[in-house]
């Protein structure tokens, strides 16, 4: 068996990012493998993370810093060929109803997509605009791969973890441009989206405020879309967990048609008149387009 040295080698020698971010995963691996002491089981990994909640630098640390812990643990397993204890889709729970993240105000959000929608970086543009369109997590921006992005068809396809739902939307004109000038096949780590926000917040001079991050711009749509929208529609539209089966405006799939060279994806009737009500009314679409 490699000692913590040596396991801790292998794995930087994998590593794709550079300067404060790769600092941060060694850290983070780091001080897991001398919590660990040799013991790599299941039950070792859930104790580090309850151990992270207790430290006393950490009284605040959130349930999505926790997931990404659990992402550098999983990876470093993954690069020395440790067993991995968890089953596939299993991770620490984020508590979404519970996110102390506070809204954003929409004149902010305006601000924000101005600012960069002319002269920002291509993954300024591109990472805003479906934040600030779809109201999407951390976790669905990182999974998110240009496959899921058909232009073609005009829609977009979000895996969503946990206790949100899958749903393929319609991809509004306004922001087409801002999204094909990235490519989603680009390795983003929570980390890095995490950096791409205080540049957001630099570009229009915002002083950081307390717990605001990207689930800030998605309290701030559902509060503005739960002005004029019935809760379901809401809730369909900004994929929270699903509550009946019975529902056809929750039955979230697309269909996919295979067969010529070019697939093609229709989406569902119920989901497509969702998107449509919901675009009507939108408050930030309007601000992308020329």
């Amino acid at each position: 068996m490699m000692n913590n040295k040596e396991i801790l080698e292998k794995y930087e020698k994998r590593l794709g990012s550079k300067g404060n971010t790769k600092n941060l995963y060694l850290r983070y691996a780091g001080d897991f493998l001398n919590y660990a002491n040799g013991n790599f089981d299941r039950e070792t990994i859930d104790k580090y993370l309850d151990h992270l909640r207790t430290k006393k630098t950490m009284k605040k640390y959130s349930d999505g810093s926790k997931n990404f812990v659990f992402r550098v643990i999983r990876t470093l397993f993954s690069r020395n060929d440790i067993e991995w204890p968890f089953r596939r889709g299993e991770s620490p729970q984020i508590r979404e109803d519970n996110v102390t993240a506070p809204a954003l105000n929409p004149k902010t959000v305006i601000r924000m997509i101005e600012a960069v929608k002319g002269n920002g970086q291509p993954d300024e543009r591109a990472f805003l605009a479906l934040s600030s369109t779809y109201g999407l997590r951390r976790v669905e921006m990182v999974e998110l791969m240009q496959k899921d992005i058909r232009f073609k068809d005009r829609t977009i396809h979000i895996a969503t973890a946990k206790h949100g739902r899958e749903r393929t939307h319609i991809i509004p004109e306004q922001i087409i441009p801002h999204l094909k000038c990235y490519d989603f096949d680009t390795t983003v780590s929570e980390f890095a989206l995490f950096t791409l926000w205080y540049r957001l917040e630099h570009s229009i001079g915002l002083q950081h405020p307390e717990r605001a991050n990207w689930h800030s711009i998605r309290r701030a749509l559902n509060h503005m879309l739960a002005r004029e929208l019935t809760d379901v529609t809401v809730k369909s539209f900004l994929r929270h967990k699903q509550r009946t089966s019975s529902d056809m405006t929750y039955r979230y799939s697309a269909v996919k048609f295979v067969g010529e060279e070019e697939e093609t994806v229709e989406l569902a009737a119920s989901l497509f008149q969702v998107d449509n009500d919901v675009f009507k009314i939108h408050p930030f679409i309007k601000y992308w387009g020329d």
